[in-house]
């Protein structure tokens, strides 16, 4: 480092007038570089000098013109004269612009917090110097309920974001009623979405792999039989750190365990200076939120002196004593807790874990609510990660006035603009409360009922111009929805099953929840016996066998798709109930015309479309009309079928289905594509990516891509090809696997050739062609061979192309854009062999069957 002589704080003074010429508050210009406020306040008083990542992020921010910004960084660290700063100005003449969403991300990942952090100083000194050290990857804080692991867990992070170039992750696992949960849990907080057919555990461990970031993972006690998980993301994952809070270690070899205590607490006798300690502080600023003109009197310091010894510092015992304030003295405070405070001692089995350390509070807290708020606040607690109000008034009968109480009262939170929540800590004593009253039964089949008759209720919005927002509301409510349904199942509530078991399969669909809508359909499937002879058994069983279809055939499990699909039609079409028809039918013919069966998928599709009109379901007549053409034209019907498809577009326009706009798009892009119609290809694709932004399907943005790559290499753009077809495969990387990736490597090994890198490409296109067969996809399969022909033909293997084109195009079930490819390379050989009859090949009478070319090229 280079000392400045006679100037050693140059380097702050300097970051200070910019700031300030700037018009920036220190908060702000923490906030853009993604530090905290004390790390900022610290490099400006020359007390600190920032990481290197950190000073690229405020040269960014503060405006420091590119070409300079190595120098900035240089003085910044000390590894240059300060002087190097006077070339040029500390004020800026150009704007302030905004700062690119790589850097504005950095703090993302956490919630933001609403009130300051107090103390804590040696804690998070420590802790930063254990995430400093290359050799610690796995922190877990522990430490009773209430003690502040939470919020000091994230002030740690925040203050260390600038170290993780991808970021800084908070996963709350304390809604989780299940180990089941945990892994999407992580991937929800990293906006990662499951897809295909390989497991979600693995899918997430392939994502994490060569990312640099931290994970916080917040109350594992009751999760402790899966931790398993963390080690192997520390296995696979080396650039990942894991920050975990936790009433009970870990028990991992990997694992340092950081024990948190309460906030400092001035001795007995020692109440002069008592506002010096953190603990003292965090009672006054709690009780002003309650009493603004709440003051630290010294008749009322020795009583929050007490207050807090009686909860040993504890944050949530010291935030919930002060909402008191305005009732009570501090003093009768003190005397109220000092009367129930068991917490510190007990360790008697029959408490339940979670209430060990909190129980005092939590007693003295309910003794001092109206009979009404007690009722209210134990019915809450059959909610699991928040509620909205409708939902509090309904199931747990909570009036405005009442919510408002509790959450004065500090046992309520808001949760976002909408919901509110009960600590998980307040939450769990709660029920304590509903277990032992008569309310139990009545209050769990009311939640239930609430959210399964939601669920029924969304369906027409699911597949309507509203689809977007009712998507992001189902899934605020996902936790609630699988508590619903759990005990839809176990009480035997078919009647509510019914009416959402259509909504949950969209909801999954769409919001990219295959496993989790697997599961719990699973939970309906293995319940209703298949023999059974009940008309409604039959009906729900084959309606969830055909959701649970749907959701393995987005995943790209076409094994088990198809048998789920065929037994819910048999299983549907004796009812007689013409409405329930349509969904299996589709889907079925859709996994038909992938697989090659074009004959079937017509006849499933016809017979699709005409149940849909008979009862005026337009969503799935313009389903299956639309795939109708989509069959046509790989028969070579192409006009009459590119008509069919525009019209079950424009159907879809009108119900204002994105998803299925967005995917119709996809697919007519293709078909326009095919045709030569490049230009109306280009429109049709790029509509879609607008659609699919704001949805974040990484499935149809990455058939936009794919298909724009094939638009781009049919108009001779083989570098823009190759590079969106790459961005399709990185879209499917670690989510989607099957028919989607099997296509766009083939389609890539195509752009690699036409960029002369035969080899590469063989490489892909036989990659692509194993997929094929695998899955198996006869389209896909003839495609795969028709580029390894025009690969043949470039090579100057002219026996090789000529053979496995002549087979191809025998083939009975060819797709007509494939038997003209392959049309076009016989008839180029065939012309070669005319036109030099000393050329040494020569065409062979009768060519093997495609079965055993498969087998020649495969071995080869």
């Amino acid at each position: 480092m280079m000392d400045e002589p006679g100037c050693p704080d140059f380097f702050g003074d300097w970051l200070k007038q910019r700031r300030k010429a700037l018009d920036l508050t220190q908060a702000e210009l923490a906030q853009r570089a993604g530090c905290s406020v004390f790390a900022l306040r610290k490099i400006e008083s020359g007390e600190r000098r920032p990481s290197k990542q950190l000073a690229q992020l405020l040269a960014a921010s503060l405006g420091v013109p590119p070409e300079d910004r190595d120098t900035f960084v240089r003085v910044a660290r000390g590894e240059a004269a300060s002087d190097r700063l006077q070339r040029f100005s500390v004020v800026s003449s150009a704007p302030l612009r905004p700062l690119p969403p790589s850097v504005v991300g950095l703090h993302s990942g956490l919630p933001l917090m609403l009130t300051p952090f107090i103390g804590r100083e040696p804690e998070l000194a420590a802790l930063q110097r254990l995430l400093d050290d290359p050799l610690c990857r796995l922190i877990t804080l522990i430490g009773a309920g209430g003690i502040g692991k939470t919020r000091l867990a994230m002030e740690v992070a925040s203050r260390e974001q600038a170290h993780f170039s991808d970021g800084v992750f908070f996963v709350p696992l304390a809604s989780l009623g299940s180990s089941a949960y945990l892994v999407p849990a992580i991937a929800d907080a990293l906006d990662f979405a499951f897809q295909g057919q390989t497991e979600p555990r693995i899918q997430l461990l392939n994502h994490l792999c060569h990312k640099r970031l931290l994970l916080v993972l917040d109350n594992a006690e009751h999760l402790l039989d899966s931790v398993r998980l963390f080690a192997e993301v520390l296995q696979h994952a080396p650039g990942v750190k894991l920050l975990v809070t936790s009433r009970e270690r870990l028990n991992l070899q990997s694992e340092w365990v950081y024990v948190v205590q309460g906030l400092a607490v001035p001795p007995t006798n020692q109440a002069q200076g008592a506002g010096e300690y953190t603990a003292i502080q965090l009672f006054v600023q709690s009780a002003r939120r309650t009493d603004a003109g709440f003051e630290l009197t010294e008749d009322e310091r020795s009583a929050v002196v007490r207050i807090c010894q009686l909860v040993e510092g504890m944050p949530l015992g010291i935030e919930l004593a002060a909402t008191w304030v305005s009732a009570l003295s501090c003093r009768e405070i003190a005397k109220q807790i000092a009367q129930g405070l068991d917490f510190l001692a007990t360790s008697m089995r029959d408490v339940p874990a979670r209430q060990r350390s909190l129980r005092a509070v939590f007693d003295h807290s309910w003794s001092l609510l109206s009979a009404d708020e007690q009722s209210v606040l134990s019915r809450l607690a059959v909610f699991r990660g928040g509620f909205a109000r409708d939902a509090a008034e309904q199931v747990a009968g909570a009036s405005l006035t009442t919510l408002l109480a509790l959450q004065s009262k500090s046992l309520l939170r808001r949760k976002g603009p909408d919901h509110l929540e009960l600590h998980e800590v307040v939450r769990q004593y709660a029920l304590s409360h509903l277990e032992r009253s008569s309310d139990h039964e009545a209050t769990c089949q009311k939640q239930c009922q609430f959210y399964l008759t939601l669920l029924r209720d969304q369906e027409m919005r699911l597949q309507g111009t509203a689809q977007l927002e009712t998507v992001r509301r189902l899934k605020a409510e996902i936790e609630n929805i699988h508590v619903a349904w759990g005990w839809a199942v176990r009480h035997g509530e078919f009647s509510l099953i019914d009416g959402a078991l259509r909504s949950l399969g969209w909801l999954c669909h769409i919001g990219v929840l295959y496993q989790e809508g697997i599961d719990e359909i699973e939970l309906v499937v293995q319940t209703l016996p298949r023999s059974s002879e009940d008309q409604m058994h039959r009906k729900i069983l084959g309606k969830a066998l055909t959701q649970q279809g749907m959701l393995y055939f987005r995943q790209g499990n076409f094994h088990r798709a198809i048998p789920m699909l065929e037994e819910s039609i048999t299983i549907l079409r004796p009812l007689g109930m013409a409405a329930l028809m349509p969904d299996p039918l589709v889907l079925s013919g859709v996994i038909m015309h992938l697989n090659g069966d074009f004959e079937r998928a017509q006849r499933l599709m016809e017979e699709a479309y005409d149940k849909a009109q008979e009862v005026g379901d337009q969503f799935y007549a313009a389903y299956a009309l639309f795939n109708l053409g989509f069959i046509a034209g790989l028969r070579g019907q192409c006009a009459e079928g590119y008509e069919q498809m525009l019209a079950g577009l424009e159907l879809w326009r009108q119900l204002g289905d994105s998803s299925s706009l967005a995917m119709g798009l996809n697919f007519l892009g293709l078909t326009a594509v095919r045709m030569g119609r490049l230009e109306e290809a280009q429109a049709f694709l790029q509509e879609s990516l607008a659609v699919l932004t704001p949805l974040g399907d990484r499935w149809g943005l990455g058939n936009a891509y794919r298909f724009l790559g094939l638009a781009a290499l049919r108009q001779g753009f083989v570098d823009d090809a190759i590079l969106l077809i790459r961005r399709s495969l990185d879209l499917f990387e670690g989510t989607i696997t099957g028919w989607d990736v099997a296509c766009s490597l083939i389609y890539l090994g195509e752009a690699i050739g036409a960029a002369g890198q035969l080899t590469e490409a063989e490489g892909l296109l036989r990659h692509g062609l194993r997929m094929a067969i695998d899955i198996p996809a006869l389209p896909l399969v003839q495609d795969a061979l028709a580029g390894l022909a025009h690969l043949s033909l470039e090579a100057g293997e002219v026996a090789t192309a000529w053979e496995i084109s002549a087979i191809v195009e025998a083939h009975p079930a060819v797709v007509h854009w494939t038997k003209q490819r392959t049309r076009r390379i016989r008839a180029e050989v065939e012309a070669m062999v005319v036109a030099d009859p000393t050329h040494p090949f020569k065409l062979p009478a009768e060519p093997c069957s495609l079965g055993a070319l498969i087998e020649k090229i495969i071995g080869w």
